[in-house]
């Protein structure tokens, strides 16, 4: 009754369900502390085989599973899903693992499902219609040729507010950055034609090949070319306005003839929270948690087992990989169990938090349990925090967290945002309030949360509203720039003796910085 979802390649991750139900996704960036990490294609690990040995020794442990019914796998290498024994093994495209992951995590039984990425085995833009109800649940009915994800991230090479990396690493890391960078820009009319030209001519899984391209058609001259202040940003927003220019052509046929059911969006680039927020407006949008290459082994998986009720993965990581160390922890730092309003009291005053708590996110968000909170009513705690913990460009913005019923008292948005896909515009008089949270464009990449999905973060904000007046914090991964989001106990002592964070919330402990 068990059954594997293995996916191999950058953002590697193992789902396993029993009994129809998913139980759990072990990512590999947060196992070995390595952001974005694969077990095979992007970058070489000399130890894949006794890394998946552990996983499946750990899966067996917490699970008792000695073999699976079904291994389903995409983007692995020499026959290593054997390393998991089971009944029957077989491959699924990329894309495909992306509609499925979409819609068994939607609570729609119907559904249009558009993915799209940087490129697979499937290509780059697929276009699914979703049936839970059908023998056939996924059937393709839209192959598109552009490259949106290269193309969206190519500028970043040139432009100087972002740290440079390896082309490939790049390729996952500065969309985000440009995204927020394009929020400090303008539309510049004459780069309008030159990106169209370019997303039309990037249609080749070659990284190289379209940095090539975008040097020609933009006139650069060299590779070691860095642009500045408003030339950068400009081409930042301009890039963001030809991206959604082109989706939206590429798809107005499609989206009128099934208007009347709803949209789900998955792939990478299923993070572009603006395009998310326009097309939510429009429809009824539904973006996959886990958009990028980790939520495949869940799309994996579900393609096996179609379950019934919508699989809820906010939570589904595991627990901290040494939850055993915790007594010791809290003998040797002096750690004591802190009251909801104790905690208040102290954010109130200024302290910047991390959480560890339960079991961690699945995907790339942090919601609540591997996080780092402070309040975003204090005047300039985006650069405190900046300073102090993060590290991050001055251009990226910070997340806020508020109960679902409040969404609408503070953001021109009456919709939930659980796992902030979306960037609605903050109310007028909250703007100086908030401006911790609040961008530069006057939007914020919101989360909502309910009391059902997260009790503590719920009465944490129930008990801010009653303190301040403000039921709001600023809810950023609690990570360190360059990492992935942290999973043990030690890595989290790291970052309060190393960085200047006041205090850690170990489960229910408070462990104030010494």
């Amino acid at each position: 009754m068990f059954n594997l979802g293995f996916f191999g390649s950058h953002n590697g991750s193992l789902a396993i369900s029993f009994k129809g139900k998913v139980l759990e996704v072990v990512e590999l960036e947060r196992l070995i502390n390595v952001k974005n990490a694969a077990f095979f294609y992007w970058g070489h690990h000399d130890n894949i085989v006794e890394l998946l040995t552990e996983i499946k020794n750990y899966f067996n442990t917490k699970y008792g599973v000695e073999k699976y019914d079904n291994v389903i796998y995409n983007s692995v290498d020499k026959e290593m899903w054997k390393i998991f024994p089971a009944n029957n093994y077989q491959w699924l495209p990329h894309h495909e693992a992306h509609a499925y992951s979409g819609l068994y995590q939607s609570n729609y039984d119907k559904a249009l499902i558009i993915s799209f990425d940087g490129g697979s085995d499937e290509g780059f833009f697929n276009i699914y219609l979703g049936d839970k109800n059908s023998q056939t649940p996924i059937e393709k009915i839209y192959v598109g040729k552009k490259d949106y994800a290269v193309s969206y991230m190519m500028p970043s090479h040139f432009i100087s507010d972002i740290k440079q990396e390896w082309i490939y690493t790049g390729n996952l890391i500065y969309a985000g950055k440009l995204m927020g960078l394009a929020g400090f820009g303008k539309v510049d009319q004459n780069l309008i034609q030159p990106f169209r030209d370019f997303y039309y001519s990037n249609t080749t899984d070659n990284i190289s090949e379209a940095l090539t391209r975008f040097m020609k058609i933009f006139n650069i001259e060299s590779e070691q070319t860095r642009l500045e202040g408003d030339s950068a940003k400009n081409l930042a927003a301009t890039n963001q306005y030809v991206f959604e220019q082109l989706f939206e052509e590429e798809t107005r046929n499609i989206l009128e003839l099934y208007n009347n059911i709803p949209l789900i969006i998955t792939g990478g680039c299923g993070l572009n929270i603006l395009l998310n927020t326009k097309l939510a407006e429009q429809r009824e949008t539904f973006v996959t948690p886990n958009p990028n290459d980790t939520g495949l082994a869940v799309g994996l998986v579900c393609s096996k087992i179609k379950p019934y009720d919508p699989v809820d993965t906010t939570y589904l990581g595991p627990e901290v990989w040494d939850r055993n160390l915790l007594p010791k922890i809290l003998y040797d730092r002096k750690g004591s169990k802190i009251k909801i309003t104790e905690l208040v009291q102290k954010l109130i005053n200024g302290e910047i938090i991390g959480i560890v708590r339960g079991r961690s996110e699945h995907g790339p968000r942090a919601l609540g349990n591997r996080s780092i909170i402070c309040d975003p009513t204090i005047g300039e705690m985006k650069d405190t925090l900046n300073a102090k913990v993060k590290g991050r460009e001055y251009y990226r913005p910070f997340a806020p967290v508020v109960r679902l019923e409040d969404i609408n008292k503070y953001f021109n948005w009456n919709k939930e945002s659980r796992w902030m896909s979306f960037c609605p515009e903050v109310k007028e008089e909250y703007k100086n309030v908030l401006k911790a949270i609040t961008h530069v464009d006057g939007t914020a990449r919101v989360q909502t949360v309910t009391r059902e999905q997260n009790e503590f973060l719920y009465d944490l904000l129930t008990e801010m509203h009653n303190q301040k007046g403000i039921g709001v914090l600023l809810n950023t991964s609690f990570n360190i720039a360059g990492k992935p989001i942290l999973n043990t106990y030690e890595d989290a002592l790291w970052v309060l003796d190393n960085k200047q964070m006041d205090a850690l919330l170990l489960e229910d402990y408070y462990i104030k910085k010494t």
